[in-house]
């Protein structure tokens, strides 16, 4: 697995830097979080309603992948729920999960690596449609992995573990 890690050095890094930091940062509390889920577990429906840890997991890696695309201007398409389904499925180890989402980071920060600083402000469309800066798509998949990391949390603690394990 490749190292996802990267430091801010100082307060004129540009954007792509630290943007690019953020994409680490919730990568490895992300994958930290999820080796605390118990393995049998990332494939089950919290509460009988909930959508699967897996499930989420795959949705971050798609999502990222997805905005990777975007950066590099390639073309990008929203996949059905068969496939969707498929591709939760493909991930049957805590082990393809981590690896999958530190590959993903991987490739968005490359993309946003291969970028002019001026090209940050480049309009780029978002899965739902909307239009953005560039900037704006590669933070979301940072925060995208903050908040399903939170939930990561939540159904950590509903089987039992209710330790911050990265404070």
């Amino acid at each position: 697995m490749q190292n996802c890690g990267m430091m801010i050095d100082n307060a004129s890094t540009d954007l792509r830097q630290v943007i690019s930091a953020m994409i680490s940062e919730a990568c490895e509390t992300y994958n930290s979080d999820l080796s605390h889920v118990p393995e049998d577990k990332l494939h089950a429906i919290p509460m009988g309603a909930a959508r699967t840890p897996a499930s989420f997991t795959a949705e971050c890696i798609g999502f990222n992948r997805f905005v990777a695309r975007a950066l590099r201007n390639e073309p990008v398409y929203m996949p059905g729920t068969e496939e969707r389904e498929a591709f939760v499925r493909s991930f049957d180890s805590l082990t393809k999960l981590q690896e999958g989402l530190t590959d993903s980071c991987g490739v968005v920060i490359e993309a946003l690596a291969a970028l002019e600083p001026e090209e940050l402000a480049a309009e780029v469309r978002a899965p739902w449609g909307q239009p953005l800066p560039a900037y704006r798509l590669a933070y979301y998949a940072a925060s995208h992995m903050n908040y399903h990391d939170g939930q990561i949390n939540y159904i950590q603690s509903l089987y039992g573990d209710g330790e911050m394990h990265w404070a």
